[in-house]
């Protein structure tokens, strides 16, 4: 599985080396940094390859270090039910920077970048209705930042 998965990543970085910024191999999963900018493309790219197949989004989330200067993690897990292969996309951000949706890709990422943006507070271009889904639209702050 793990020789698999590094084919799988070398084959990511040589078709697309504009979005790849690092990857490995971890606990059986693939795990790639991506360009902020690039995300939408590249997504677009991992649904599509034959060789990828990537159709299913399992979720997105964020993670909060806030003594770094990209503050952010964005994670996105997608799930290959051809190859039988999960990959785990994270794309760092500051706290002033807006990610690109991938909503136009994958319609199922509405309520997730809906969930990070409560939560966190991390902005989305391009989402078609980001707005609070979990608490409630007076609140005030992002219950998950640290």
């Amino acid at each position: 599985m793990s020789e698999a998965l590094n084919e799988l990543g070398q084959h990511i970085e040589l078709k697309r080396p504009d979005c790849v910024i690092a990857w490995d191999v971890t606990y059986g999963e693939l795990n790639v940094d991506v360009a902020p900018s690039n995300i939408a493309g590249f997504v677009e790219f991992l649904k599509t390859d034959n060789t990828c197949k990537f159709s299913s989004l399992v979720d997105i989330t964020a993670v909060d270090y806030p003594d770094r200067p990209k503050r952010f993690d964005v994670v996105y897990h997608f799930l290959s039910m051809y190859q039988n292969h999960r990959i785990r996309l994270r794309v760092s951000i500051r706290e002033d920077e807006m990610v690109p949706s991938i909503t136009g890709v994958h319609p199922s990422a509405n309520w997730f970048e809906r969930e990070v943006f409560d939560m966190f507070g991390i902005l989305f271009s391009g989402h078609p209705d980001l707005r609070r889904i979990l608490t409630d639209y007076g609140f005030r702050g992002y219950p998950l930042r640290k």
